[in-house]
C-alpha cells in the first residue's frame, strides 16, 4: 500500500458513487458546509471537554467548541420541542448504550425491557444491548397483518409490579406510532424512549410527530438519515431534568472523546435544519407518496399500500413475484440506482427498502419523481435492460446532481486519468 494508491482508490470509488442516484434510507450525506470541519479545521484532532463558557486548564483553548456544543444543544432542542439534549453519543448504536443504560437505573431496579423484535421492524442490537445489562427483554407485541402495536395485548403484557421501560425502536419506520395509546396502554410509571433515528430530520420539521409532547420520555438517535448530520453523531433528548442528568452521566461514562469534528459538523446541520426543516421535511413526506403511488401504478407490490404506503421517507416493495431481492437490486444497481434489498416486516422473503430523503435534498420534484418510478418499474416489472435506461438516468443524473457534485467528480475522474508513478513518498 501506499499513499497514491490509496486516494487513488477512494477517487474512484467517489466518482463510481457519484454516477447512482441513492435510495438508501439510512443515508443522508453531508452537504459542502458541513464537510468543513473535516477538510479545514483542527477539531479533527482536538479533544474538547469543560462547561460553556468556562476555561478548562486541562485542555486549554477550546472554548469555542464547548459553547458551539452548547448553542448546538439548545437550537436541536428548539426543533425537537426538548429542554435538555446531550449530544455525546458517537452514533445511533451509541445513543441506544447509553439511553438503555440510563433508563435502567433511572426506572430504580433492574426493568422489564420491551421493544420490537428484529422481525417486526426493530433493530439487530436492541435485544443484544439490553439483554447485556441484564434486562428482562420482551418484544412488543406487534399485529401482524397491519405491524401496528396491539394496544390491548401491551396493556396485558405490562401488567406487572416491576418498573417497565418501552424502547421504540423505528428502524423500519413508516408510520407514527400511536404514542398516546401506548401511553395509556402501559400507564405513567413506564418509562418510554423513542428512537427517532430514521425520522429524526421529519419530527423536527414536523411532519411526522411529536415523540416528547405525545407521551415519550425521551427521544434519541442518530443524525445521518432523514436529519442530513455527521455518521459519527447521536443525540438524546428529554424534558425530565432527573432523566437529563442521568443521561449526562452515564454519556460521560460511555463516551471519554465526543469528537469535535462530528460535533462541528452537527451544528453546522443544524444551522440548515433552522432555516429549512418544515420544507425539506414534507417534501420528503411528499416524495415518498408519490413515489410509492407510481411504483404501485406501474405494477409494483408496494407494502402497506391500503394505509397509503407511508407516511415518512421510506418505502417497502415486495418484488418476490417477479425477482429475487438481490436480483432486483442488482438490475437496479446496474442501472446506476442503490437500494437496500433486506428483510421486510410481514413477508416472507426479503423485499426492498426505498429512502428519499438524500435525493430530496438534490432536488427531486413531483416530476422527477414520476419519471424514477417510471425507471424502477421498466427495470422490475417490464424486464427491461439497464441500458435501455440510459436516456432516462441521464435525464434524472442531470437534474439531481448539483454542479458542485458535478464539478468535484470530474476533477477525481481527471486525477485519475493522469500519468501517476506507481509509488509516492507523500
Amino acid at each position: 500500500m501506499n499513499s497514491f494508491d490509496i486516494l487513488a482508490r477512494l477517487g474512484r470509488h467517489e466518482v463510481e458513487d457519484s454516477h447512482r442516484l441513492h435510495l438508501v434510507a439510512s443515508e443522508n450525506p453531508l452537504d459542502a458546509d458541513s464537510r468543513v470541519p473535516y477538510m479545514l479545521t483542527a477539531t479533527m484532532a482536538r479533544y474538547a471537554f469543560g462547561e460553556p463558557g468556562q476555561r478548562n486548564w486541562a485542555w486549554p483553548g477550546r472554548e469555542i467548541i464547548t459553547d458551539l456544543e452548547a448553542e448546538t444543544a439548545a437550537a436541536l432542542g428548539a426543533l425537537l420541542g426538548a429542554a435538555h439534549v446531550n449530544l455525546k453519543p458517537l452514533s445511533g448504536l451509541s445513543a441506544m448504550t447509553i439511553a438503555l443504560s440510563a433508563l435502567a437505573e433511572h426506572a430504580g431496579a433492574p426493568p422489564t425491557m420491551l421493544s420490537l423484535a428484529e422481525t417486526d421492524g426493530g433493530h439487530g442490537s436492541t435485544a443484544f444491548v439490553a439483554r447485556r445489562f441484564a434486562l428482562d427483554w420482551q418484544p412488543l407485541p406487534v399485529d401482524p397483518r397491519t405491524q401496528v402495536i396491539d394496544l390491548d395485548a401491551l396493556a396485558r403484557q405490562t401488567r406487572t409490579t416491576g418498573p417497565v421501560v418501552l424502547y421504540l425502536d423505528a428502524f423500519m419506520a413508516r408510520f407514527p406510532f400511536d404514542l398516546a395509546g401506548i401511553r395509556a396502554a402501559v400507564g405513567e410509571s413506564a418509562l418510554i424512549h423513542y428512537d427517532g433515528s430514521h425520522p429524526l430530520g421529519l419530527i423536527a420539521g414536523g411532519q411526522f410527530q411529536n415523540p416528547l409532547a405525545e407521551g415519550a420520555d425521551s427521544l434519541g438517535g442518530s443524525v445521518h438519515k432523514t436529519w442530513p448530520g455527521p455518521v459519527g453523531k447521536g443525540i438524546l433528548a428529554t424534558n425530565d431534568p432527573a432523566l437529563a442528568a442521568r443521561f449526562d452521566t452515564h454519556a460521560a461514562g460511555w463516551v471519554s472523546h465526543p469528537h469535535p469534528a462530528d460535533l462541528a459538523a452537527l451544528a453546522l446541520s443544524t444551522a440548515w435544519m433552522q432555516q429549512h426543516a418544515r420544507d425539506y421535511a414534507a417534501a420528503v413526506i411528499a416524495n415518498a407518496a408519490h413515489l410509492a403511488a407510481q411504483l404501485a401504478a406501474g405494477g409494483l407490490s408496494v407494502c402497506a399500500d391500503e394505509r397509503g404506503a407511508t407516511a415518512s421517507h421510506q418505502i417497502w416493495i415486495d418484488v418476490g413475484a417477479t425477482h429475487p431481492a438481490t436480483a432486483a437490486a442488482q438490475r437496479l444497481y446496474d442501472a446506476g440506482i442503490t437500494v437496500n434489498a433486506i428483510d421486510i416486516p410481514g413477508l416472507l422473503a426479503p423485499g426492498l427498502r426505498l429512502g428519499v430523503q438524500e435525493l430530496t435534498r438534490s432536488g427531486l420534484d413531483r416530476e422527477t419523481t414520476t419519471l424514477l418510478a417510471q425507471v424502477i418499474t421498466k427495470l422490475l416489472v417490464r424486464g427491461v435492460s439497464p441500458t435501455a435506461v440510459v436516456p432516462d438516468m441521464t435525464v434524472l443524473h442531470t437534474r439531481l446532481v448539483s454542479r458542485e457534485d458535478r464539478r468535484s467528480t470530474d476533477e477525481l475522474a481527471a486525477f485519475l486519468r493522469a500519468d501517476r508513478p506507481e509509488t509516492s513518498s507523500r
